[in-house]
Protein backbone atom coordinates (compact mmCIF):
# COMPACT_ATOMS: atom_id res chain seq x y z
CA UNK A 1 0.00 0.00 0.00
CA UNK A 2 1.91 3.33 -0.52
CA UNK A 3 0.95 6.51 0.72
CA UNK A 4 -1.14 7.53 -2.05
CA UNK A 5 -3.66 4.35 -2.04
CA UNK A 6 -4.01 4.92 2.00
CA UNK A 7 -7.39 4.92 3.17
CA UNK A 8 -8.76 8.63 3.25
CA UNK A 9 -10.46 9.62 6.12
CA UNK A 10 -11.87 13.43 6.20
CA UNK A 11 -9.19 14.39 3.55
CA UNK A 12 -6.16 12.79 5.50
CA UNK A 13 -4.74 9.66 4.63
CA UNK A 14 -5.12 6.82 7.84
CA UNK A 15 -1.63 5.28 8.61
CA UNK A 16 -1.16 1.87 7.85
CA UNK A 17 -0.67 0.80 11.21
CA UNK A 18 -3.92 2.71 12.85
CA UNK A 19 -6.90 0.62 13.89
CA UNK A 20 -10.48 1.02 12.48
CA UNK A 21 -13.38 0.40 14.43
CA UNK A 22 -14.34 -2.47 11.81
CA UNK A 23 -11.55 -4.33 13.55
CA UNK A 24 -13.21 -5.25 16.52
CA UNK A 25 -11.36 -7.29 19.33
CA UNK A 26 -12.12 -11.18 18.64
CA UNK A 27 -9.74 -12.69 20.99
CA UNK A 28 -11.00 -15.98 22.60
CA UNK A 29 -10.97 -16.50 26.25
CA UNK A 30 -7.58 -17.08 27.70
CA UNK A 31 -6.50 -19.71 29.90
CA UNK A 32 -3.04 -20.68 32.00
CA UNK A 33 -2.36 -24.25 30.16
CA UNK A 34 1.14 -25.54 30.25
CA UNK A 35 2.38 -22.93 32.28
CA UNK A 36 1.56 -20.65 30.17
CA UNK A 37 -1.81 -18.32 29.02
CA UNK A 38 -3.89 -19.93 25.93
CA UNK A 39 -6.17 -19.07 23.98
CA UNK A 40 -9.28 -21.71 24.43
CA UNK A 41 -9.65 -22.23 20.48
CA UNK A 42 -6.38 -24.01 19.14
CA UNK A 43 -6.29 -22.72 15.60
CA UNK A 44 -6.35 -18.73 17.04
CA UNK A 45 -3.28 -19.46 19.72
CA UNK A 46 -1.20 -20.93 17.15
CA UNK A 47 -2.10 -18.76 14.73
CA UNK A 48 -1.74 -15.63 17.33
CA UNK A 49 1.86 -16.74 19.00
CA UNK A 50 4.81 -14.68 18.21
CA UNK A 51 8.19 -15.33 19.75
CA UNK A 52 6.43 -17.11 22.75
CA UNK A 53 4.07 -14.43 23.69
CA UNK A 54 0.00 -14.65 22.55
CA UNK A 55 -0.98 -11.53 20.59
CA UNK A 56 -4.38 -9.76 21.07
CA UNK A 57 -6.05 -11.32 18.29
CA UNK A 58 -8.38 -7.96 15.97
CA UNK A 59 -10.00 -8.42 13.23
CA UNK A 60 -8.40 -7.46 10.26
CA UNK A 61 -10.52 -4.85 8.30
CA UNK A 62 -8.41 -2.04 7.30
CA UNK A 63 -10.74 0.79 5.85
CA UNK A 64 -13.83 -0.38 7.95
CA UNK A 65 -15.70 2.08 9.51
CA UNK A 66 -13.72 5.07 11.16
CA UNK A 67 -9.88 5.45 12.02
CA UNK A 68 -8.82 5.45 15.71
CA UNK A 69 -5.98 7.27 14.93
CA UNK A 70 -4.34 6.97 18.99
CA UNK A 71 -4.81 3.31 18.53
CA UNK A 72 -2.25 0.53 17.12
CA UNK A 73 -3.78 -2.45 15.10
CA UNK A 74 -1.46 -5.42 16.46
CA UNK A 75 -0.37 -7.16 13.67
CA UNK A 76 -0.12 -3.95 11.48
CA UNK A 77 2.19 -2.29 14.29
CA UNK A 78 4.46 -6.06 14.82
CA UNK A 79 5.10 -6.13 10.95
CA UNK A 80 6.22 -2.84 10.60
CA UNK A 81 8.28 -3.11 13.69
CA UNK A 82 9.93 -6.43 12.29
CA UNK A 83 10.02 -5.74 8.50
CA UNK A 84 11.06 -2.10 9.41
CA UNK A 85 7.88 -0.55 7.33
CA UNK A 86 6.72 2.89 7.65
CA UNK A 87 4.03 3.06 9.89
CA UNK A 88 2.24 5.58 7.98
CA UNK A 89 2.16 3.66 3.86
CA UNK A 90 3.83 0.44 5.02
CA UNK A 91 6.30 0.08 2.60
CA UNK A 92 9.83 -0.85 3.23
CA UNK A 93 12.26 2.41 5.03
CA UNK A 94 15.18 0.27 4.00
CA UNK A 95 16.41 1.87 0.93
CA UNK A 96 15.85 5.43 2.43
CA UNK A 97 17.75 4.40 5.89
CA UNK A 98 20.92 3.01 3.77
CA UNK A 99 21.03 6.64 2.18
CA UNK A 100 20.13 8.63 5.28
CA UNK A 101 22.33 6.87 7.88
CA UNK A 102 19.64 5.08 9.22
CA UNK A 103 16.05 4.69 9.69
CA UNK A 104 14.04 7.74 10.94
CA UNK A 105 11.92 7.42 14.11
CA UNK A 106 9.82 10.50 15.86
CA UNK A 107 9.31 10.81 19.26
CA UNK A 108 6.15 13.30 20.38
CA UNK A 109 5.82 14.94 23.53
CA UNK A 110 5.91 13.36 27.24
CA UNK A 111 2.84 13.31 28.65
CA UNK A 112 3.50 13.68 32.23
CA UNK A 113 6.07 16.11 31.95
CA UNK A 114 5.24 17.98 28.80
CA UNK A 115 8.69 18.18 27.32
CA UNK A 116 9.98 16.92 23.87
CA UNK A 117 13.49 15.24 24.78
CA UNK A 118 15.96 14.30 22.09
CA UNK A 119 15.49 10.17 21.54
CA UNK A 120 18.12 8.61 23.29
CA UNK A 121 20.95 5.81 23.06
CA UNK A 122 19.32 2.94 24.10
CA UNK A 123 15.55 4.47 23.91
CA UNK A 124 12.95 1.70 23.49
CA UNK A 125 10.16 2.46 21.56
CA UNK A 126 6.66 1.22 19.84
CA UNK A 127 6.79 3.50 17.47
CA UNK A 128 7.56 2.07 14.01
CA UNK A 129 10.23 3.95 11.76
CA UNK A 130 8.86 6.37 8.57
CA UNK A 131 9.99 7.58 5.67
CA UNK A 132 10.74 11.55 4.65
CA UNK A 133 7.91 12.10 3.33
CA UNK A 134 5.75 10.12 5.88
CA UNK A 135 7.44 11.73 8.72
CA UNK A 136 6.56 15.12 7.08
CA UNK A 137 2.79 14.62 6.17
CA UNK A 138 2.48 13.26 9.79
CA UNK A 139 4.07 16.90 11.81
CA UNK A 140 1.60 18.20 10.32
CA UNK A 141 -1.69 16.83 10.40
CA UNK A 142 -0.87 14.60 13.65
CA UNK A 143 -2.85 15.90 16.41
CA UNK A 144 -0.15 14.69 19.24
CA UNK A 145 2.67 15.51 16.90
CA UNK A 146 1.67 18.85 16.50
CA UNK A 147 2.65 19.47 20.08
CA UNK A 148 6.01 19.06 19.77
CA UNK A 149 8.10 16.38 18.69
CA UNK A 150 11.34 14.77 18.14
CA UNK A 151 13.53 12.79 15.17
CA UNK A 152 16.12 10.91 14.94
CA UNK A 153 18.24 8.77 12.46
CA UNK A 154 18.68 5.22 13.72
CA UNK A 155 21.51 2.78 12.46
CA UNK A 156 20.36 -0.20 13.95
CA UNK A 157 17.03 -1.11 15.51
CA UNK A 158 16.98 -4.04 18.06
CA UNK A 159 13.80 -5.96 18.25
CA UNK A 160 13.63 -5.85 22.21
CA UNK A 161 10.66 -7.01 23.69
CA UNK A 162 6.68 -6.97 23.59
CA UNK A 163 4.06 -4.88 25.22
CA UNK A 164 0.84 -5.84 26.73
CA UNK A 165 -1.27 -6.72 29.10
CA UNK A 166 0.73 -9.14 32.15
CA UNK A 167 -1.28 -12.11 33.74
CA UNK A 168 -1.15 -14.10 36.81
CA UNK A 169 -2.55 -17.86 37.62
CA UNK A 170 -5.13 -17.94 40.49
CA UNK A 171 -7.14 -20.52 41.09
CA UNK A 172 -7.14 -22.74 37.97
CA UNK A 173 -7.51 -19.48 35.69
CA UNK A 174 -5.34 -16.60 34.98
CA UNK A 175 -6.17 -12.83 36.11
CA UNK A 176 -4.30 -9.46 34.61
CA UNK A 177 -2.14 -8.20 36.60
CA UNK A 178 -1.19 -4.77 34.86
CA UNK A 179 0.18 -3.65 31.80
CA UNK A 180 3.69 -3.59 30.83
CA UNK A 181 7.06 -4.19 28.54
CA UNK A 182 9.09 -7.54 29.02
CA UNK A 183 11.87 -8.83 26.52
CA UNK A 184 12.19 -11.56 23.98
CA UNK A 185 13.64 -14.35 25.82
CA UNK A 186 11.93 -13.78 29.17
CA UNK A 187 9.82 -16.10 30.97
CA UNK A 188 7.33 -13.85 31.96
CA UNK A 189 6.45 -13.14 27.90
CA UNK A 190 4.73 -16.58 28.13
CA UNK A 191 2.43 -14.66 30.89
CA UNK A 192 1.83 -11.74 28.43
CA UNK A 193 -1.19 -10.68 26.26
CA UNK A 194 0.96 -9.07 23.46
CA UNK A 195 -0.19 -5.52 21.67
CA UNK A 196 3.03 -4.00 20.79
CA UNK A 197 6.29 -4.73 19.67
CA UNK A 198 8.98 -2.91 20.99
CA UNK A 199 12.66 -2.08 19.18
CA UNK A 200 15.64 -0.53 21.24
CA UNK A 201 17.05 2.43 19.11
CA UNK A 202 20.89 2.46 18.80
CA UNK A 203 23.12 4.64 16.62
CA UNK A 204 21.15 7.64 17.38
CA UNK A 205 21.06 10.56 15.53
CA UNK A 206 19.48 13.55 16.31
CA UNK A 207 17.96 15.01 13.08
CA UNK A 208 15.92 18.27 12.00
CA UNK A 209 13.50 17.26 10.61
CA UNK A 210 12.37 20.47 8.70
CA UNK A 211 16.00 21.15 7.60
CA UNK A 212 15.97 17.38 6.03
CA UNK A 213 12.44 17.78 4.29
CA UNK A 214 13.28 21.15 2.98
CA UNK A 215 16.40 19.47 1.25
CA UNK A 216 13.69 17.08 -0.03
CA UNK A 217 11.70 19.45 -1.77
CA UNK A 218 9.05 18.77 0.35
CA UNK A 219 8.68 22.45 1.31
CA UNK A 220 9.50 25.59 0.21
CA UNK A 221 12.49 27.15 1.64
CA UNK A 222 11.77 29.98 4.40
CA UNK A 223 8.18 28.29 5.52
CA UNK A 224 9.81 25.96 8.35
Amino acid sequence: MSLHTLPVHRGLRVPYVARWTGEEDISPAIVNAGGALRYTEPIADAACRWQNALWRRLARAQGMGEPIFEALHPVRQRIAMWEQRCQVCGQSVAEEAAAMGGALYLGGMDVESGTQDPMAEGERTENPPLHLACAWESVSHCRHLLEGYTAARVARPRQWGAAGILHSPARGTVVPVGRTEVSYGSARLGWMLAERAIVRLTGVRAVDLACEAERAGLLAAGSR
